[in-house]
């Protein structure tokens, strides 16, 4: 399925200024842009998106984002499952933090 900017925007809860900003810095390009100049987005540019937003998550300025996802070595599957093992270690974290404000 394919996304027009704005519905990129709603579906991720990034703006449309931030997707034409991720555009220009060359982080994420639309699929294509339409005639009238709308950006489209596609299935790969989502999950790149969704990548981008992992990384910010974690802290991560947007230029070594760019440059982890456009390595050569990038291994998408890798990158989820140390981030699916830094969220889970987060949350242990915050379960502690809360027992001891609860006790």
């Amino acid at each position: 399925m394919d996304y027009r900017i704005k519905e990129l925007a709603e579906l991720s809860g990034v703006s449309t200024r931030t997707l034409r900003y991720y555009d220009q810095i060359g982080l994420l390009k639309p699929l294509c842009k339409e005639e009238n100049g709308y950006r489209l987005y596609g299935p790969e540019q989502v999950d790149r998106l969704q990548d981008i937003l992992f990384y910010r998550q974690l802290e991560l300025p947007l230029e070594e984002i760019k440059q982890i996802l456009d390595a050569d070595g990038f291994d998408r599957q890798s990158s989820l499952e140390k981030h699916l093992s830094l969220l889970e270690q987060q949350k242990r974290q915050l379960d502690r933090l809360i027992c001891t404000v609860q006790q």
